[in-house]
């Protein structure tokens, strides 16, 4: 039997799935002050700073990076993520060299998903991991652990390419991975929009910028990060 509907009755049923769709977005706070958020920091790289702004989140690079977290109460089951900002000028990557690569690995935007998983530390693991490696080990729920970072790049050259796909960085220790999900090459605002191949448990999320591997300097704005 095919039943047909009326325009009205098709628009006003059009109009409650984006409604319904809208509201499973959920956004996250934007103020520092909020007690999810964490500033990390490298042993030997200078850190980034980061200003409060009302329009969101100002992060300056200057030869340096640093990530901030955003920690979950409880673990959460993410099926899409979004990331709204703008870009003021951008990693100078050097002739001949591929973004991502051993001497030019630095991207304007990366968001990390921490995934849950079983990985912990053993004791002789924590007496000489880094504070930041620590800390996010830390971050897992009692008697679990992290599977890895799942890092969504904004890239900057179109040189770029060699990670298309996902890739583990060859410097992870197996501790993440990357994919480049979207491109600027001008100053401009930018819109991540990824829906992951499946749905993950995260239990906090990493924004970072990087200008350490190739001294750039530049500052970039984020105003808005939601996940579904």
């Amino acid at each position: 039997m095919t039943v047909s509907l009326t325009p009205v009755y098709a628009i006003t049923l059009a109009i409650l799935v984006n409604l319904t769709q809208t509201a499973l977005a959920v956004s996250v706070p934007m103020q520092l002050d909020n007690q999810h958020w964490q500033a990390l920091e490298y042993r030997s790289i200078p850190a980034n700073r980061v200003t409060q702004l009302e329009q969101g989140l100002k992060i300056q690079v200057d030869a340096s990076a640093s990530p901030l977290i955003y920690v979950f109460d409880e673990a959460k089951t993410i099926n899409e993520v979004s990331v709204m900002g703008m870009i003021g000028q951008l990693p100078v990557i050097p002739p001949g060299l591929v973004q991502g690569e051993k001497g030019a690995d630095d991207f304007p935007f990366r968001l990390g998903l921490v995934l849950e998983g079983d990985k912990t530390l053993s004791l002789a693991q924590e007496l000489f991991a880094a504070q930041w490696v620590k800390i996010l080990f830390n971050l897992a729920p009692e008697a679990s652990g992290i599977d890895h970072i799942m890092f969504l790049n904004l890239a900057n050259s179109g040189l770029a390419s060699s990670f298309a796909a996902k890739r583990e960085h060859p410097d992870g220790n197996g501790l993440y991975t990357e994919l480049i999900v979207e491109r600027v090459f001008a100053e401009q605002n930018f819109n991540i929009n990824y829906a992951l191949p499946m749905p993950e448990r995260v239990i906090a999320l990493w924004i970072s910028a990087d200008g350490d591997d190739t001294g750039s300097k530049y500052a970039l704005t984020v105003n808005s990060i939601s996940y579904k």
